[in-house]
């Protein structure tokens, strides 16, 4: 089935469409269809952010596991990205991205670490279901 996807992009722009694809249609067959597009617009957050503060290769993971999960790890050095809470001011620092995503996803984790960041978006069926 549709249950993971997983991608490695060297930074080229002609590669992510088909992966915008592949995550929009593991969200659409396991029942997130009415948020495959904030899925998709997370994506493209995160391979921007990806793109600007780290270094590829980057690594696209998604899967569903009662939720789904959406992995961009980068290889640039880790550094303090502090989510946001609230819209920063337009500079060029990625932080909007970063606050876009925040808005659309239910739970955002960040992990940063010499050898590269990973950010970690989840969808759930319950996202008030804890929170």
């Amino acid at each position: 089935g549709h249950a993971h996807f997983s991608a490695v992009l060297s930074g080229d722009p002609s590669e992510v469409p088909p992966v915008r694809l592949a995550v929009a249609k593991l969200a659409v067959s396991n029942g997130f269809a009415d948020r495959a597009s904030d899925l998709s617009l997370a994506l493209d957050e995160l391979l921007a952010n990806a793109n600007e503060h780290g270094r590829p290769p980057i690594h696209v993971n998604t899967w569903y596991d009662g939720r789904i999960v959406l992995e961009v790890t980068d290889a640039g050095p880790g550094f303090d990205r502090r989510l946001p809470t609230n819209l920063p001011s337009t500079g060029g620092d990625g932080g909007r991205g970063l606050w876009i995503i925040r808005q659309i996803s239910d739970h955002v984790d960040i992990a940063s670490s010499d050898s590269g960041t990973v950010v970690r978006v989840e969808l759930s069926h319950e996202p008030h279901i804890g929170a």
